[in-house]
């Protein structure tokens, strides 16, 4: 028997892991909502009738704000069963002792406010969601620090940030009284994406292409149930420190 048609939505996906999120779904017949920042007429426009672009910029409150009442009077209120917050950003190099406040609030804004805000909206907008998933990276684990990543200290204190809200987040979901949604942090791995395009002072180890990535973290979110709530979990199906 065929697996049942899910419905997704992938915020931030433009290019990369959020594009090719909407590319694999899409190619298995799941029905896909998707943000992007630029033109959504021509987005995947030979399968409009399985895949709806809305345009937003994570770094606004308003586009955040306009794209969920766009949304909804789109998708009615029905329910979503996977949303991928996947809007981030790396300007290399970020070094504490270098970085301009500018530079670090727009990773934090990117990598941190904007998704929070944007799963907090979607929330409030009465739309029963399944799974939240927020894509987060090991740069961003306190516990394994990666002392060598030089030129990473606003990505990494964005992506720990946004490690610590998911949790806080999935904690007051439950006090709530919401046993339905569920929250992960996702570490996708080493990928070879145009952000990780970088020329940097270490070799990167075990880099993977952006298909085989989306293909082993889809596995891994669908694997998931309530009872993992608030937990972080790698590509691979192993779970990953905080």
């Amino acid at each position: 028997m065929a697996n049942a048609q899910k419905t997704w939505l992938i915020v931030g996906a433009s290019r990369g892991i959020g594009h090719e999120f909407v590319r694999q779904l899409l190619a298995r017949g799941d029905r896909v909502y998707a943000t992007i920042r630029g033109d959504t007429t021509s987005y995947f426009a030979d399968q409009r009738h399985a895949c709806k672009a809305f345009h937003c910029d994570v770094t606004s409150e308003e586009s955040i704000s306009s794209f969920v009442s766009d949304l909804v009077t789109v998708n009615q209120r029905q329910a979503i069963d996977y949303v991928v917050l996947n809007a981030g950003v790396l300007r290399y190099p970020n070094r504490a002792t270098e970085l301009s406040f500018a530079d670090f609030a727009f990773h934090l804004h990117t990598n941190t406010i904007g998704p929070i805000i944007c799963a907090q909206k979607l929330l409030n907008a009465g739309i029963p969601i399944g799974t939240l998933v927020f894509i987060s990276s090991d740069s961003g684990s306190a516990q394994r620090f990666n002392e060598f990543e030089d030129g990473f200290a606003a990505y990494a204190a964005s992506k720990a940030a946004l490690n610590q809200a998911l949790r806080h987040m999935a904690a007051e979901l439950k006090r709530k009284g919401n046993t339905t949604t569920t929250v992960l942090a996702v570490h996708p791995g080493e990928v070879a994406t145009d952000m990780a395009n970088l020329d940097l002072g270490w070799d990167v180890v075990g880099q993977m292409s952006v298909e085989e990535s989306v293909g082993a973290c889809i596995g891994v979110v669908e694997s998931k149930t309530p009872a993992d709530s608030g937990s972080f979990w790698q590509w691979d199906g192993q779970r990953f420190p905080w």
